[in-house]
């Protein structure tokens, strides 16, 4: 059966640089990321709401302008400026060398996927297990450079990289999608409602089955992180402050269970409701 989501809170993904404001009641960032001039994530939530819940929650207030910039430079720009901060990223021991992260995720992900043709569905288990990949199996399985998938994936992926395929480059779920209605690849992983979303923006029609991948059970966290820089401690400082009050905590758990799909929603939201400390009614 073809997997059906509605889509859910995921993944503006982007880099910020905090900027010197005269009015020292304000902190201006400009955010950095790949995203269309009239859309910066992937959802049909209000955009931008989590950072409008920041702007509201935030002392000194945060408000942000947007510059087109590729994950990859992200990166790179993070370790060269003293102000720089990125969002919505995983976090990993090697990236903690290179940034401070906030204390709570700014979202929860659903659970990692393998993204398969509909039509090859049937040939998979109940679980896909990256384990047992071998190069003579002759099948070829994306993945994004420069990306972390946590850190059970990440593993797997480490020690299967003759076994898989690499994309790099802006739009890799995009790209990914194509080539696997054209048959060059036999699937990638990717969040299904990443996938579903893509689709929804009618650039192409394509079925797809989102196969659960052995071990990747848990949300996935995405958070700040800021340069390792008093600037960027100040910047966190206040993220984490603003993230700290019971109201924003609240209205993150509603976006998250507004937003995500039918089978994600009660796991995102109890996920979050741990993270926080916090109780639902």
């Amino acid at each position: 059966m073809v997997v059906k989501y509605k889509v859910p809170f995921l993944a503006f993904l982007g880099a910020m640089i905090v900027m010197p404001c005269a009015n020292t009641a304000n902190i201006e960032a400009v955010l950095l990321g790949e995203f269309s001039p009239n859309r910066i994530d992937l959802t049909q939530m209000k955009p931008m709401a989590v950072l409008d819940l920041l702007k509201n929650n935030s002392n000194p207030r945060l408000t942000f302008t947007h510059r087109q910039m590729s994950l990859p430079r992200g990166w790179v720009e993070i370790t060269k400026l003293d102000n720089a901060c990125m969002y919505n990223k995983v976090k990993t021991p090697d990236r903690e060398k290179l940034a401070i992260f906030s204390r709570y995720p700014i979202t929860l992900y659903p659970p990692l996927r393998l993204i398969v043709r509909a039509s090859d569905g049937q040939k998979y288990a109940n679980e896909f297990d990256f384990s047992t990949l071998q190069p003579s199996d002759y099948k070829r399985y994306g993945v994004t450079v420069n990306r972390s998938y946590g850190r059970h994936l990440d593993e797997q992926i480490s020690q299967q990289k003759d076994a898989l395929f690499f994309r790099d480059g802006e739009n890799s779920v995009g790209v990914m999608v194509e080539m696997l209605a054209l048959n060059r690849i036999d699937g990638f992983v990717e969040y299904a409602d990443t996938v579903n979303a893509h689709l929804q923006e009618g650039r192409i029609e394509f079925d797809f089955k989102a196969i659960p991948i052995k071990g990747v059970d848990k949300p996935l966290p995405g958070y700040f992180a800021c340069s390792k820089s008093a600037n960027g401690r100040a910047l966190i400082n206040t993220i984490n402050e603003a993230m700290s009050q019971k109201a924003f905590q609240q209205s993150l758990i509603q976006i998250h269970d507004e937003f995500s799909s039918i089978d994600d929603k009660s796991l995102l939201t109890s996920e979050l409701i741990a993270l926080f400390g916090a109780e639902s009614e």
